[in-house]
């Protein structure tokens, strides 16, 4: 397992489209964080794709953790999705 601190180094857009494929890219989006309501995007209609560049560009917007163990994956306080990379 490794982390990685997005501040130093920001999720490559290959990566962030291996969440989106399974999630969507507006899962990933930490709509209740301080830097999407300061960038206004409640009012934007995005495809995934600029979801994505934002993403890249202001890892702030991201809804952390971000995990992927395997083909597992989990974003943010998502119970259910934990249970599964914890085999439970």
């Amino acid at each position: 397992m490794s982390f990685v601190d997005i501040s130093v180094r920001p999720p490559a857009p290959t990566e962030l489209r291996r969440f989106t494929s399974r999630l969507g890219a507006e899962a990933l989006l930490d709509k209740e964080g301080r830097a999407y309501r300061e960038a206004g995007l409640a009012y934007l209609r995005m495809s995934d794709e600029e979801i994505i560049e934002r993403l890249v560009a202001e890892p702030g917007l991201l809804r952390l953790p971000l995990v992927r163990l395997g083909a597992n994956i989990a974003v943010g306080p998502d119970e259910q999705a934990w249970r599964n990379l914890l085999g439970r």
